[in-house]
């Protein structure tokens, strides 16, 4: 059902999840007035989302985007910039695009999953993958990300690198097991990638080291 008033769209190159902690710096007017027509609404107690959306300026290149409730105002600056944190909330896919501010506006229509439970086999293989890839990672870059406990598909994808296409791919998907099998199937293509970069790695470091005989 399309939502009768509509929100503000914030097009950027980067693709929000449900759930997702968003760290924003405003600094642009247009988005300076945005945020003051959220947080005027807020003090009416209405809930205004920000879309967050795949695109940058005013070009909007994502059908579906993240309605991103403001959570926190860590910082105002005398010039009107601010540090903002956002967290993603539903999906929503554009019907209308109004510019009639200095932001964009849309007229949407909320995303939900189909019915379905989700499958407890494809979840701990998707983690267990992604445990496989941080440990590559570690072993090529010196560096290990923290996983923490993840509980679905759009918390595994928030701690992978995924590329913005991907990543719009699964923010589309409207089932849970369905972007576990595409998670999976990316790991699968990427490991092997990241386990011969590691043997590389590996042979370099060892070069040159391994002692003399006589």
């Amino acid at each position: 059902m399309l939502d009768r008033n509509p929100i503000p769209l914030f097009p950027l190159p980067v693709v929000v999840f449900p759930d997702q902690i968003v760290p924003l710096h405003i600094f642009e007017p247009r988005y300076k007035q945005m945020l003051a027509d959220v947080r005027t609404a807020d003090e009416r107690g209405e809930i205004l989302p920000i879309g967050m959306i795949l695109g940058e300026d005013r070009e909007v290149q994502g059908e579906v985007g993240c309605a991103m409730l403001l959570a926190k105002v860590l910082d105002e600056f005398d010039d009107g910039r601010l540090n903002i944190i956002g967290r993603g909330g539903r999906r929503f896919r554009i019907a209308r695009i109004a510019e009639d501010k200095p932001y964009l506006e849309a007229w949407v229509e909320y995303v939900d999953d189909a019915e379905e439970p989700t499958d407890p086999v494809l979840l701990a293989k998707a983690v267990a993958a992604l445990e496989k890839l941080v440990g590559q990672l570690e072993e090529v870059t010196g560096m290990r990300a923290e996983v923490g406990s993840l509980q679905n598909a759009f918390q595994i994808a928030q701690v992978t690198g995924l590329d913005l296409e991907v990543r719009q791919q699964l923010l589309e998907m409207t089932t849970e097991n369905g972007r576990l099998h595409a998670l999976c199937e990316y790991f699968e293509q990427i490991i092997p990638l990241l386990e011969a970069e590691g043997k590389l790695h590996r042979l370099a470091s060892a070069n040159g080291h391994t002692g003399s005989h006589k």
